[in-house]
């Protein structure tokens, strides 16, 4: 009798707990227990996840249990809502310790109070009371951009809005994410455009087409490429062999390539630096290491103009810090934006 009454308190006391004593540091944001029995992970917004060797829970920055000790998996907080796991599946709670029952075989996190969940090999949305907002028909849901989520059902995909519309309906064999209002679709072999209402803007008559950014967007027929605008306009006609993005230098220039020759455009269209070198680094301080097909190297500015003239260099680097490191024969010496070498 004596040996029950005492596992019944032992019992009650380990339900009753609520702190676990430690000390929690602020530069490091890290909570020592004092019962190594328990392993704390980093805080992030005043909450860290905490493991009795066991289970998991969430306790606060004082040691306080917000999230008892009893889940296979328990997360941070996010907008008032923890991710846990029991008996392999995957539910919700909230910070008063309400609870969106495990039930669901994935979840990811929440965003304005509503989460995608799967259930049945289907993927679905709920709000924060665990009600369904979007029904549980899509096979791949949840990555968005500019508030429209890409989607997947029964092998075609679609886009949904904020609302959980299907506004560009599961019929194509691939979409991308939207940018600046258009996304990339995919219908066969051909890719085209479309808007946020499902609308066909540029047709599908591309082998390859990248996303648009400042208005432009590479695409691709016959292992060619060129630049359209958002209006489907050639800016470019489909000529070049490769073509780099604008924007991975400050020169407001573009790296293209045809015929294996390197040259450089400009958001026009028009060739700043034609197509006749067989190597074009990117800008760098203003200036673009370029090497003719007879070996001679030089720098030009963003405007296409020779700075520093062709000279038979054994190699030849980018300007950093007013300087490029430059070789000729078994000699190397720094030049600098003249041309000059640097003594």
């Amino acid at each position: 009798m004596k040996y029950l009454i005492i596992c019944l308190l032992l019992g009650n006391c380990l339900l009753a707990q609520t702190k676990i004593a430690g000390i929690y540091d602020k530069s490091t944001r890290t909570f020592i227990p004092t019962d190594k029995t328990y392993k704390v992970q980093y805080f992030m917004k005043g909450h860290a996840t905490v493991s009795d060797g066991k289970s998991f829970g969430i306790i606060d920055s004082t040691g306080v249990i917000v999230v008892p000790i009893i889940y296979e998996d328990a997360n941070g907080f996010s907008e008032g809502m923890t991710r846990i796991r029991k008996g392999g599946l995957y539910g919700f709670l909230n910070k008063s310790g309400k609870e969106i029952h495990c039930v669901y075989e994935e979840a990811k996190g929440f965003s304005e109070g509503r989460v995608w969940v799967k259930k049945n090999g289907k993927w679905g949305r709920i709000d924060t009371d665990g009600k369904e907002d979007i029904p549980f028909i899509y096979d791949t849901a949840g990555f968005s951009s500019e508030d429209m989520m890409q989607v997947k059902r029964e092998g075609k995909f679609g886009t949904i809005n904020k609302k959980g519309q299907e506004v560009i309906p599961c019929i194509y064999d691939g979409i991308g994410f939207f940018k600046e209002g258009l996304v990339v679709a995919t219908k066969g072999k051909k890719s085209g455009y479309l808007d946020k209402t499902g609308k066909v803007i540029i047709p599908f008559i591309y082998d390859l087409a990248d996303d648009f950014k400042d208005g432009l967007a590479i695409v691709r027929n016959n292992n060619k490429c060129g630049l359209i605008d958002k209006k489907g306009k050639e800016i470019t006609p489909l000529i070049y062999d490769g073509m780099d993005k604008f924007g991975n230098d400050q020169s407001g220039l573009a790296r293209v390539q045809k015929n294996n020759k390197w040259g450089f455009i400009n958001k026009s269209g028009k060739e700043i630096v034609p197509c006749a070198y067989i190597k074009a680094n990117f800008f760098h301080e203003g200036l673009a290491l370029l090497v003719k097909v007879d070996g001679k190297s030089g720098y030009v500015d963003a405007s296409g103009k020779t700075i520093i003239p062709f000279t038979e260099y054994t190699s030849a680097e980018n300007f950093r810090n007013g300087k490029a490191e430059v070789r000729k024969d078994n000699t190397i010496f720094f030049i600098n934006k003249l041309g000059e070498p640097i003594k």
